[in-house]
């Protein structure tokens, strides 16, 4: 909603302008209004750049701002992609603590809907290394303080997950999807664990939040314009005291329990 009120402004703002100092009759209505529209999408999308441009060159990832255009980008993601999310047991949401969101995997915008469906002014994501590729996804990761992970060097990742596990013990939720990227887009459980994602939860003895996403392999089976129902269920918390004494294995086929025994009572 935002960015649309901020693309009407400029639009507004551009009409008047053409229409006061360049003086174009109102006969040519047909157009400097349609012009009067594209430059201010070329101005939203300015503004957009230079907000993620100047926002990935500062140290504070948590601000308020930030997380308040993010969410509206979100917004907008789902309206072009048809998507209504549908969110169950947010009560099971950790309130004022550190956490770390486990969950299914399949597909690219599953981040965005957990995002979303939290609200939490300091969350991130742990993300594969192509997914930031892209210079405006490597923009916008650097902004939100999105870690990018290499899974086919061992050692680069384990760098990674050490830096990932220090910004858990300063105070950072983190969402991580276990299963290592998608997997398989033909099932919606959770498959192929990889245990090694538990210790960014296990290390810091923060809360661990399983969350089953159902319905997000539609959103590359079905046409951008059909409506798409996602469904996202946040299972109580999994604290510190309970997973003590397992190894890393055990919590994760605990996690893979919790997640998939929703996704399949969902589906019946």
């Amino acid at each position: 909603m935002f960015f649309i009120l901020l693309e009407l402004l400029f639009t507004i703002g551009y009409t008047l302008l053409f229409y006061f100092l360049i003086d174009l009759s109102s006969w040519y209505l047909f157009l400097w209004v349609p012009l009067a529209i594209i430059a201010g999408l070329l101005s939203l999308a300015i503004f957009i750049y230079l907000f993620l441009f100047f926002g990935s060159k500062t140290k504070n990832k948590s601000g308020r701002f930030r997380h308040f255009i993010l969410r509206n980008a979100v917004w907008i993601a789902m309206k072009l992609f048809h998507v209504k999310l549908v969110v169950e047991n947010k009560e099971y949401i950790p309130q004022n603590e550190t956490y770390v969101v486990y969950s299914n995997h399949k597909s690219n915008m599953d981040p965005m809907f957990i995002y979303y469906a939290i609200h939490h002014r300091k969350i991130t994501a742990v993300g594969k290394k192509t997914l930031f590729n892209n210079h405006f996804m490597r923009l916008l990761g650097k902004t939100f303080g999105a870690i990018s992970i290499d899974r086919d060097n061992d050692r680069e990742a384990a760098k990674t997950m050490v830096k990932a596990i220090g910004d858990v013990k300063r105070g950072t939720s983190m969402i991580i999807f276990p299963e290592g990227g998608i997997k398989t887009r033909e099932k919606e459980e959770m498959v192929n664990l990889r245990a090694g994602a538990y210790k960014l939860a296990m290390k810091p003895g923060v809360k661990i939040l399983p969350v089953a996403i159902i319905g997000s392999s539609q959103i590359s089976k079905k046409k951008r314009i059909q409506k798409k129902v996602i469904k996202l269920i946040f299972n109580k918390p999994i604290s510190k005291e309970e997973y003590e004494g397992l190894n890393t294995t055990e919590v994760g086929e605990k996690v893979e329990s919790i997640i998939n025994k929703e996704i399949i009572e969902n589906e019946k």
